[in-house]
Order: C-alpha cells, then structure tokens, then sequence
C-alpha cells in the first residue's frame, strides 16, 4: 500500500489488536509480567500506543454494538 493512501479502519482495527495482543501477552524474560512495550515497562506505567488501542477498540465495539 502506498504512502500517501488513507489507512482504512480495518487496517486500524487489525493494529490495533496486535498492539492490544503484545500488551497481554507474557514477555519471555520474566514470566510474571505482562511484555507490553518498552514505554509500559518504564517508570510510571502509561503508553499512547495503549492508550489508543483501546480508544479505538472501544469505538469500534460502541458502532458495532449499537441497537437500532
């Protein structure tokens, strides 16, 4: 896909599942842990990447969710 093309909301939606995916998934050094990114592993716990993956999930659950 070029550059310049708009990200679709699909392509959004499949990132934003990796990006939940890795979040909750155990990282391999220490079990007992959640891997995350290298951002969740710092001091104070917060990550965009997170943060909008959720965002953007919870969009898409409200749209697909809504009752006529």
């Amino acid at each position: 896909m070029p550059i310049d093309e708009p990200v679709s909301r699909a392509t959004e939606l499949f990132t934003a599942k990796r990006i939940l995916d890795a979040h909750w998934s155990r990282a391999p050094d220490s079990p007992w842990r959640a891997a995350g990114c290298l951002e969740c592993r710092g001091h104070n716990n917060t990550c965009a990447q997170l943060d909008w993956a959720l965002a953007f999930a919870a969009d898409v659950a409200s749209v697909m969710l809504q009752k006529r």
